[in-house]
């Protein structure tokens, strides 16, 4: 969930984790070339001049033109690429609130030198999203690669996007894009959403509590969906990525979802959590399962860890207090070229009046 972001990073060694927060502060810029990145004796830098997005151009750090407000960060690491994608603040064309209507990808080979993308989804490739140009909403995200049976690389957008209820209700629906490139386009493979407001109506009733999906892939290679607002909840996918384990359904002419029965499926509610408020992220550093997520409002980033990727989880703290300028937050912790790294939004730039942009930090 988001408000115009900036991106952060922060990087450590993932064991060190509960060192003070003063570690995970915002630091000066980093002197590191991309030419020195290249040696065995230069690992990627520790510090950077925060936020990383901020400027709409192809060096969105370091070409300054016009602003940009980025939120709700996901991160991929293919070989020697981070994939960062992240939403788009933009002001509302009809009202003065923001809205957003695009997803954009972040790449950078260094942590130094990122290019600029730009959108490689929409909240309207979603033929069942609610609304038009003035009213639609694209949420947070998560992107995953995955080969196929026949060793061709597949790459999954899962998005929180308005509309896609039955009956015509209003509220937040989770659905999955798939694509042969980390750039897209990406194509709905379902025609309507993976998570229903149904799904989850037995736990909670407000209307924006399906947000926030992450996937993670075990090293069983079984998958498994997290997501949600003032509650966690988590399902086993099916091998294809695209459908829930226990879900069944009836295609039509043109292999779309028609008659989904989701009675068989089990979808698990974690209670675990202290102030468990949104934006899960599992990843696995070590033989460890680590789950970081938005903490109480206004948030801050908590984490908690587990020797499964289905919990129990157990807290483990605060990374991060609550940053001034914004309610919001939502991390991404991902590993690169031996180093963790924590990526997150904020309302560090100019004008933000309440948008976020997005920072990283060494962990």
């Amino acid at each position: 969930m988001s408000i115009t972001t900036k991106i952060t990073i922060i990087t450590r060694t993932v064991h060190h984790i509960l060192l003070c927060a003063s570690v995970f502060a915002i630091t000066a810029c980093s002197q590191t070339t991309h030419e020195s990145l290249q040696g065995a004796k230069n690992p990627p830098p520790t510090h950077f001049d925060n936020p990383i997005i901020k400027y709409d151009t192809q060096d969105p750090t370091h070409e300054i033109g016009e602003l940009i407000f980025t939120a709700d960060p996901a991160a991929m690491v293919l070989n020697d690429t981070v994939y960062l994608y992240t939403t788009h603040d933009e002001q509302s064309i009809d009202g003065n609130d923001y809205r957003m209507y695009d997803y954009r990808l972040w790449t950078s080979k260094d942590m130094v030198h990122w290019k600029n993308k730009g959108t490689v989804l929409r909240y309207s490739d979603f033929a069942w999203a609610r609304g038009d140009q003035k009213t639609g909403n694209a949420y947070a995200h998560h992107v995953i690669h995955r080969k196929d049976q026949s060793g061709k690389s597949k790459y999954y957008f899962y998005a929180a996007v308005e509309g896609g209820q039955k009956d015509g209700k209003f509220g937040f629906s989770i659905g999955v894009a798939v694509s042969d490139n980390p750039q897209g386009p990406f194509t709905d493979p379902r025609g309507m959403p993976m998570i229903l407001l149904e799904d989850t109506a037995q736990y909670k009733d407000h209307t924006w509590r399906n947000i926030d999906p992450a996937v993670f892939i075990d090293d069983d290679g079984r998958a498994y969906l997290y997501w949600g607002n003032q509650q966690l909840w988590w399902v086993e996918l099916e091998p294809d990525l695209i459908h829930l384990k226990g879900e069944e359904y009836t295609l039509d002419t043109q292999g779309k979802m028609h008659n989904r029965d989701a009675r068989n499926v089990r979808i698990h509610a974690v209670n675990s959590l202290p102030n468990f408020e949104e934006g899960p992220y599992v990843s696995k550093h070590n033989g460890m399962y680590y789950l970081v997520y938005a903490a109480g409002f206004p948030e801050s980033i908590a984490y908690a860890t587990s020797t499964s990727a289905t919990g129990p989880w157990n807290y483990q703290g605060i990374l991060i207090e609550p940053l001034p300028g914004t309610t919001t937050i939502h991390p991404a912790m991902f590993d690169f070229k031996g180093n963790t790294y924590l990526a997150y939004h904020n309302a560090g730039l100019p004008d933000c009046r309440g948008e976020e942009i997005t920072d990283v930090q060494y962990v």
